[in-house]
């Protein structure tokens, strides 16, 4: 199991990730951009249970987090059509089988939720 012990990307902004991506076009490129991006999602996404919801601080919670939902699913999205293109099915549910093969390539295992770089 795998606990993640510190903010994955602190005071980056979704957009700053991917503008850091944009030029960056190989498969590795992809899985790092992806397992940034959905580390932080899971991360952020936790932070909208602490506020009362309609509160200014829920709102702003919540734009963080599907800021990161939005650019996580980007990312998926095209790992998905490059699986796709290889051949493999992507089920409607339990994507993340599909995943977890596309990651492995680059090093990733799946750490009960957080993408992991293997050692």
């Amino acid at each position: 199991m795998y606990v993640m012990g510190k903010e994955p990307l602190p005071n980056m902004t979704a957009e700053d990730l991917k503008q850091f991506f944009a030029d960056k076009q190989s498969e590795k490129d992809l899985a790092d951009a992806f397992a940034m991006a959905s580390n932080k999602f899971w991360w952020v996404e936790d932070d909208e249970y602490d506020y009362d919801v309609g509160t200014p601080e829920h709102v702003k919670a919540q734009s963080i987090t599907d800021a990161w939902r939005k650019l996580m699913g980007e990312y998926e999205h095209r790992i998905l059509s490059i699986l796709q293109g290889e051949g493999i099915a992507v089920p409607e549910t339990g994507r993340i089988d599909v995943l977890i093969l596309f990651m492995k390539r680059y090093g990733y295992i799946d750490g009960n939720g957080w993408w992991v770089k293997e050692k």
